[in-house]
């Protein structure tokens, strides 16, 4: 597992996406949630809703709409 931190308020990542097909979330996790910082595995791949292909979580989402409920 390859993971790294974003923040959710400033980073558009497939794996934050409400697109990018994880249903069970496996490849998020918070890190520290109040300051919006989330590790995710930027290799992991999954199957993009919007373009029909599978992406990769750490690339930049241009239909980006963050799945992650404040």
């Amino acid at each position: 597992m390859s993971t790294k931190r974003a923040n959710l308020t400033i980073n558009k990542y497939c794996a934050f996406c409400k697109y990018w097909y994880d249903p069970t979330n496996m490849y998020i996790s918070p890190h520290a949630p109040r300051q919006h910082i989330w590790t995710y595995d930027y290799l992991a791949k999954c199957k993009c809703l919007k373009k029909s292909r599978e992406t990769k979580g750490g690339e930049i989402c241009s239909n980006y709409e963050c799945k992650i409920n404040d």
